[in-house]
This record gives C-alpha cells, sequence and structure tokens, in this order.
C-alpha cells in the first residue's frame, strides 16, 4: 500500500516536473543571437532582433524571438500589418508567459524599452506571441538603444533659473561693492 502512494507521489511528481521544464523552454523557432561575420563573439539580442521581420500566416500560438537576455535602454519595436488580422505581444519566452508589451490588435505597434537590469522570472529573450490570428501579416521588428539623458520638470526649470537669478544678482552686488571701495 505505501509502495502505491510513493509510487503515485514518484509518477505525479515527475508530471509536474515535465510541464514546468516544458513551459519554461522556448518554443520552436525561437534562436540564439547569431555570431557575427567574423567568427567573433554572438550579436546582442538587441542588435539580432531585426532578423525576425517576416510575412507569414498569422495563427495562435505563432512566436518567434530571439534568445539572449535584453538589456538596459535596449528598445524593441514590433509593427505587425495585414491584410491579415491578430492580436500580438512582445514576450520574453516562447510559451508567452513573460508579456514585455501589448497586447495589440494587426495592424499595430508594440515597444518595450527595458528599464529594470533584473529580467523577469521566466524571461529567456525576446520576440513576439500572436493570442489570436488568421491570414497573411508582415511583421517588422526592430531595436535600438535609449540614452537616459536626464530630465527636469517645468517647476525643477522655473527653480533653477530663481536660483540663477538669484546667484547673478549677489555676484553683481558684490562687484559693485569692491567697485566703491
Amino acid at each position: 500500500m505505501i509502495k502505491r502512494y510513493l509510487l503515485s507521489g514518484l509518477f505525479t511528481s515527475a508530471l509536474v516536473a515535465g510541464g514546468a521544464l516544458a513551459a519554461s523552454q522556448p518554443a520552436v523557432g525561437w534562436t540564439n543571437a547569431s555570431p557575427t561575420p567574423n567568427g567573433g563573439s554572438p550579436q546582442s539580442t538587441c542588435a539580432a532582433f531585426s532578423s525576425l521581420s517576416a510575412t507569414f500566416t498569422a495563427a495562435p500560438g505563432a512566436t518567434n524571438g530571439i534568445i539572449g537576455l535584453p538589456q538596459l535602454n535596449d528598445s524593441y519595436t514590433i509593427s505587425v500589418s495585414g491584410p491579415g488580422t491578430g492580436s500580438f505581444r512582445i514576450v520574453g519566452d516562447g510559451a508567452g508567459v513573460v508579456t514585455y508589451a501589448g497586447p495589440a490588435s494587426v495592424p499595430g505597434t508594440l515597444t518595450y524599452t527595458v528599464t529594470n537590469p533584473v529580467p523577469p522570472s521566466g524571461a529567456l529573450g525576446a520576440g513576439y506571441y500572436f493570442d489570436s490570428g488568421s491570414g497573411t501579416v508582415t511583421l517588422t521588428a526592430s531595436c535600438g538603444t535609449v540614452s537616459q539623458l536626464p530630465s527636469i520638470s517645468t517647476w525643477g526649470m522655473s527653480l533653477m533659473a530663481l536660483l540663477l537669478a538669484v546667484g547673478g544678482a549677489v555676484a553683481l552686488t558684490a562687484v559693485n561693492k569692491r567697485r566703491q571701495a
């Protein structure tokens, strides 16, 4: 009797572990960033992302992506046009579990900019996933690095202008006092 429960528990654990492993694996079609033409180190995920551009038949579960974690300040854009229809997302895994941006409907454009250096749990790379779809669609993928320039609000600019004016007035007063002495 105890052996039966142990075997049943072992079998159930194996099924759960196998299902979790299968869900964490990239879907067919996801590829590693390709090596550079001179045989050097692999391209970044961002540099290889444009290779996802294609014309194909949209269908639920259609996916493709680049394996390799997106880097801070990378900005991924996917634009999809018809005549086909569907709903798509920018995702971090082939199963469509990790969503970076979306969903959006065809025709549409999505953009995801990496703002956190720590990737979400389960992320394997960057790609697309169709939740629904039919007909021929054209997908254009691109990626670039966004510079993070500091910005200041209108109130901040006003305060800075006031401080500069006060500083200038103090400096002029000091110069005039030296001339009079």
